[in-house]
């Protein structure tokens, strides 16, 4: 569907800069951003939402550029990409980046092999389990939430990616890997692993499970932050907007935290 551009403002001296072209950073991890073959346009609910927005908003070329997540926000800040899909709105990170409107509301949930899918349903059960390993992707909001629920600091594993970290588990060098509860569900579908299952953490860790995803930004992109807020104000809650993010497995019931906002 062809979106009509957002009008700008007479004199916005700092459209030129932006409206020519945005390079979008995103990670490999479904339902999110999955990249696609042979140099096509990658998929996922964020980066449908990135399309849609930056069309609206008269960006005449949008470029994806497949990252990790450590790499994330360092992109943004040295300028290697423009924006990134969604991470989560914490304090720490709006110290140095900037954030759209919150686009989704994610808790966590564990991947793990399939006989310890009664074992690992929560943070505070691996903590309770001696020498249980919990994976997690380096710099994300999941390791905070391990620490605060008691799991020791040398018993957690940092990993570049999802896929690495999920292989620790396949591999046994880990017991459970801690990310979006709807993130392990999509990856554990393509993996299509009959050793690995999705799980639900049914005791919440406090604030993670309350965490907004968004778009980020760097601090001096505060006009392409201001264009894309108009245009997400116009389209989350739509008929269309809804119909696409339950494509993606979200309910509106799902999004409803970040619709009344």
């Amino acid at each position: 569907m062809p979106h009509r551009p957002l009008a700008l403002k007479s004199g916005d001296s700092a459209s030129p800069s932006w409206r020519e072209r945005v390079v979008v950073a995103y990670l490999d991890e479904p339902p999110f951003g999955v990249p696609a073959r042979s140099g096509a346009r990658p998929s996922g609910c964020d980066i449908d939402l990135a399309d849609h927005v930056l069309t609206a908003v008269g960006v005449r070329t949008i470029c994806y550029t497949l990252t990790t997540f450590p790499e994330l926000i360092p992109g943004l800040l040295t300028g290697r990409w423009s924006m990134t899909t969604g991470i989560f709105v914490t304090a720490d990170r709006a110290a140095t980046i900037e954030y759209s409107k919150p686009i989704w509301v994610a808790n966590d949930g564990f991947v793990v092999r399939r006989g310890d899918a009664a074992r690992y349903t929560s943070y505070e059960a691996v903590a309770s389990a001696p020498n249980a390993i919990l994976a997690v992707v380096r710099n994300q909001v999941q390791h905070q939430a391990a620490l605060r629920a008691g799991i020791p600091r040398e018993r957690i594993a940092e990993f570049p990616d999802q896929d690495t970290a999920a292989s620790a588990v396949r591999q046994g060098r880990a017991d459970a890997f801690a990310s979006t509860a709807i993130g392990n569900w999509a990856y554990v579908q393509r993996a299509n692993d009959p050793a690995l299952t999705a799980v639900a953490n049914r005791q919440s860790a406090p604030p993670v499970s309350l965490l907004r995803g968004a778009f980020a930004f760097a601090k001096h992109a505060r006009d392409l932050r201001t264009v894309i807020n108009e245009a997400l104000g116009r389209y989350l809650g739509s008929d269309e907007h809804l119909a696409v993010m339950a494509s993606y497995g979200f309910s509106e019931d799902d999004l409803q935290p970040v619709l009344r906002q």
